[in-house]
């Protein structure tokens, strides 16, 4: 079997497309062969497709675009993400914007040198259907560059179980490389670390995730949910929704109706792992 033609002129863009029977934003353009590609969102779901530009009809003009987002849950998404910029940590949506009767569970698979990952966890939301009579409960997985390619049989599991319909995961941006140094301090951490290329670190991950079948979302979360404005200004650019947490598990924190859980998925944080694992139990 062949491999699959090189991405290339991979490109941020912001765009108004219109479609057989839809309107969407496109957010990136690219070609692949001999076909080229649009990434766009559907401002309405914040879901994401990958269309082949042939069969759209596209505007770049920055009126026009704004003018199909307004009042759409992306552009107040967007506005939220824009009054937290100032924030050091947990920056962007950190629970519904909405009243919700339910949760948001969020997965980061950080790098890890620990082998494997917690397969228990992702077969027990594929099974929620043999206790609430519905499809596998919903994740929103935070995947690292780094992480894919040092457990690449624990990355295509989840991936083809995904394919299979047996996971629903929202693929987010979690960076190329997750940059973190133990010995510097938060200031200068993560991706506010000094020598940091942010769009090769954004964009790096998404031509990875293509290469792989995957469709990126247009959700983005920060490695350490550490961020600072000129980082959360680079992301707005790129038109991308920075989610936070308001309910990091580990960390003793409480979630709430509408709040986004925060667990790792990548043996590196048990306690976590265990917490959401009783608590899907009770709901039995």
């Amino acid at each position: 079997m062949s491999s699959p033609a090189a991405i290339e002129r991979y490109q941020p863009v912001f765009e108004g497309c219109r479609g057989a029977d839809r309107q969407s934003v496109a957010i990136r353009a690219y070609r692949q062969g001999d076909v080229d590609y649009r990434l766009t969102v559907d401002p309405h779901t914040l879901r994401t497709r990958l269309e082949k530009a042939s069969v759209l009809e596209c505007d770049a003009d920055p009126g026009n675009v704004e003018a199909l987002l307004s009042g759409t849950p992306y552009r107040r998404a967007l506005d939220v993400e824009r009054e937290s910029e100032h924030l050091v940590q947990d920056a962007g949506i950190v629970r519904s914007l909405t009243p919700v009767t339910g949760y948001f569970l969020t997965v980061d698979l950080c790098p890890s040198s620990k082998k494997g990952f917690n397969q228990e966890l992702f077969e027990t939301l594929e099974h929620a259907s043999e206790v609430h009579g519905t499809a596998a409960l919903p994740v929103a997985l935070a995947v690292s560059g780094r992480w894919m390619k040092k457990h690449p049989e624990a990355f295509a599991w989840l991936r083809d179980e995904t394919v299979a319909g047996r996971l629903q995961v929202t693929w987010v941006n979690h960076t190329l490389s997750h940059p973190y140094d133990s010995h510097l301090d938060l200031a200068h951490n993560f991706m506010r670390e000094t020598g940091i290329d942010p769009l090769a670190e954004i964009l790096g991950l998404e031509k990875l995730l293509l290469g792989q079948g995957i469709t990126p979302s247009v959700f983005f979360r920060f490695p350490g949910l550490v961020s600072s404005p000129e980082l959360m200004q680079i992301v707005e650019g790129l038109h991308l929704v920075t989610v936070g947490s308001d309910a990091w598990l580990a960390k003793g924190q409480q979630p709430k109706l509408g709040s986004a859980i925060l667990i790792h998925g990548n043996l590196n944080e048990p306690a976590g792992v265990k917490l959401m694992l009783e608590w899907v139990a009770r709901q039995k």
